[in-house]
């Protein structure tokens, strides 16, 4: 997991979230509370998805983040 501001200053996590047909995604969390968003994920195992995570900067993270879509 990791934590980082949006462009507004707004806190988030995000982690490592699995569909149901196996797909690895971005799962963005808003620290004040809301809505979940995701981000698909190329990885096709747990831990290559959690290296992809880690290697991503915040400003990566930020544009996926505006690109997600809601989580369920």
């Amino acid at each position: 997991m990791r934590r980082f501001s949006d462009a507004e200053g707004a806190g988030w996590e995000v982690a490592i979230g699995r569909e149901s047909w196996g797909t690895f995604v971005l799962l963005f969390s808003p620290r004040n509370g809301g809505g979940a968003r995701k981000s698909v994920l190329q990885s096709e195992s747990h831990v290559a998805a959690e290296q992809e995570l880690q290697g991503l900067e915040d400003e990566e993270l930020r544009r996926r983040l505006e690109r997600s879509e809601p989580w369920g």
